[in-house]
């Protein structure tokens, strides 16, 4: 069964900020209005994306909105319900039996829930991803009870026909989302447990409280000796002399395992990875694959790597980049992630005379 999803992003956002749309704030590095195409565009099943936008919004920051062949842009209208419906009829003359509703305001969905509301769409006209309350819930003085008040959240899949109907026969009512037209029609709806961390983004603190951002600061140095070879960021660098360590010495590295343990008081290189046999020349990237392995388990997500490579010799000018490219993929982070600067100590000291290589780096993190 093949899908389309709507992502709604016609909105202005004035209790974000009354300049710039939240859906084309900036947030960590990218718009996010992205982080929703991003994730629909990687989902097989979702062959077709309808992105609905105000034009004159858009105009400003079109060139970096992501963009592929699944693809189709279309003005909005006045109100949320008048964009769905502009989107549903774009659809009339399609093959599409299921729709997925998404509001571009809530960038940290996630696949996971994407495939489960498809997965429930299967069998169910209306699927709706829910979550409880931790509040206090008063309404005209009385205190409710919190467990049987839910938060609706999106995506919501519907069957097109269903939903395209419903809005034709109650254009002329307001409601809030796609969701309350089943509700008010009493039809069928499967709600599935959503997400806590799928929240939509209103204020501005909406961001800030959700990403708990950390920092890690790494540093390690090496002795420059004949007869070693020289690694840089996992990359084999051809020079007359290599670096002295335990495994291949490796200090930008080793720097980098140390600055991610560090953002979150995880340990360090030397408490998991000690001088003994069993890591005995190994390469330092078996280090971390492990480390990002641990990353991965525990939510963490790796915002950005600031690296300082310090050396006399050699000229990394043109290794630079192919360092940030090796430990962007070692990672899974893009490459516009990674900063990698070489500086030299103007010949002061072990460095400069060509005896050693530093490196320093700083990380920035944050949870899943």
């Amino acid at each position: 069964m093949s899908y389309c999803a709507i992502i709604l992003a016609a909105g202005k956002g004035h209790r974000y900020s009354k300049t710039v749309p939240k859906q084309y704030t900036l947030f960590d590095n990218e718009l996010i209005i992205n982080y929703s195409i991003k994730i629909f565009s990687e989902i097989s099943s979702i062959k077709k994306i309808i992105l609905v936008i105000n034009k004159q919004q858009f105009k400003k920051f079109k060139n970096q909105v992501y963009k592929n062949k699944k693809i189709t842009i279309i003005q909005g209208g006045k109100e949320r319900k008048d964009s769905v419906f502009l989107a549903l009829s774009k659809l009339k003359r399609s093959n599409y039996k299921k729709v997925l509703i998404h509001d571009a305001a809530r960038p940290f969905l996630k696949k996971k829930l994407v495939n489960k509301i498809i997965k429930f769409s299967k069998k169910n006209e209306a699927v709706i991803p829910c979550i409880s309350n931790t509040d206090t819930i008063v309404f005209k003085n009385k205190i409710l009870d919190r467990k049987k008040v839910l938060s609706i959240q999106t995506p919501q899949c519907f069957s097109y026909k269903k939903i395209f109907f419903l809005h034709e026969e109650y254009k002329n009512k307001k409601f809030s989302d796609e969701s309350s037209l089943f509700f008010y029609k009493n039809l069928a709806v499967k709600k599935i447990l959503g997400d806590h961390n799928n929240i939509k983004i209103t204020i501005k603190n909406d961001i800030i409280h959700d990403k708990k951002i950390s920092y890690g600061i790494g540093y390690d140095i090496h002795k420059l000796e004949k007869n070693y070879k020289l690694y840089l960021g996992g990359i084999y660098i051809p020079y007359s002399m290599g670096t002295v360590g335990h495994s291949d010495g490796d200090p930008v590295i080793h720097a980098l395992i140390d600055s991610l343990l560090g953002s979150k008081k995880l340990g360090d290189i030397g408490t998991l990875f000690p001088n003994n046999k069993k890591f005995k020349n190994k390469r330092s990237t078996i280090f971390l694959k492990e480390i990002i392995n641990l990353l991965k388990i525990k939510s963490i997500k790796i915002n950005n790597i600031d690296i300082n490579i310090i050396a006399q010799q050699p000229n990394l000018k043109k290794y630079k980049k192919i360092i940030s490219n090796n430990l962007s993929k070692i990672c899974n982070i893009s490459e516009k992630q990674i900063s990698v600067k070489g500086k030299t100590t103007d010949r002061l000291g072990n460095i400069g005379k060509n005896k050693a290589i530093a490196c320093e780096v700083i990380t920035s993190v944050s949870n899943n």
